[in-house]
């Protein structure tokens, strides 16, 4: 089986381009592979979708990810690790589409590949580095021009929070309570709003709510 995982850093990005390069190259989601879909930087170990696709992968099974930045495991050590991981241990085949690599479950990388892995690895990790220093530079000299920096507060308890997790769940197939922690909206608060949906459009379909809710919004606004 394919196990296509597709990854964006921020809420702002969009995984169409990702979901698009899967399908020129042949991999269809429900048809002949599994898609995994996850909001997270690549800065961070522990990616709850994509452990949870690693833990039903079994050997002879396919990862296909859109770069090698998208196994990016927090450094450029833990990403060779994790791959040599997946590929002599566990026998799991690699594809990576931007870079060229396709690695076979349970042959070691030859020396060449090895040291292209590290390389571009090494490029990923420097690329993000710089970013995040032009970044922290930008934010520095905002604030010395004395803007105020950070989020307007928020009532996280609002419908229109409900209606992003909605849409969440619709675009990365994910449940309630994943929606909630990406979208950064209290569960208990969604729980209450969903109850409500429920009675009132007499469905328990989050596609079908959000698409009723949208409908009203709509007409209100008319």
């Amino acid at each position: 089986m394919n196990y296509c995982y597709l990854r964006i850093s921020t809420e702002k990005q969009e995984l169409d381009r990702q979901e698009q390069l899967f399908k020129d190259r042949g991999f269809i989601d429900g048809v002949n592979s599994k898609f995994y879909r996850e909001v997270y930087t690549g800065t961070k170990v522990n990616r709850p979708i994509f452990t949870e696709m690693l833990e039903e992968m079994r050997e002879g099974d396919t990862l296909v990810v859109e770069s090698l930045s998208r196994l990016s495991r927090g450094g450029v050590i833990r990403t060779l690790d994790l791959i040599t991981d997946l590929v002599e241990n566990r026998k799991i085949n690699i594809t990576i589409f931007k870079e060229g690599f396709n690695l076979v479950a349970g042959e070691k990388p030859n020396s060449t590949t090895s040291l292209l892995l590290g390389i571009f690895s090494v490029l990923g990790q420097f690329e993000r580095d710089l970013l995040s220093e032009r970044t922290k530079e930008g934010l520095h000299a905002l604030k010395e021009k004395g803007t105020i920096m950070g989020r307007p507060v928020m009532d996280k308890s609002g419908e229109d929070n409900f209606i992003r997790v909605l849409k969440f769940m619709a675009e990365t197939n994910t449940g309630l309570l994943r929606a909630c922690e990406y979208c950064d909206v209290p569960s208990s608060s969604c729980y209450n709003w969903i109850k409500k949906m429920y009675t009132k459009y007499d469905s328990k379909d989050y596609k079908i709510l959000l698409e009723k809710i949208l409908e009203d919004k709509q007409k209100e606004d008319n």
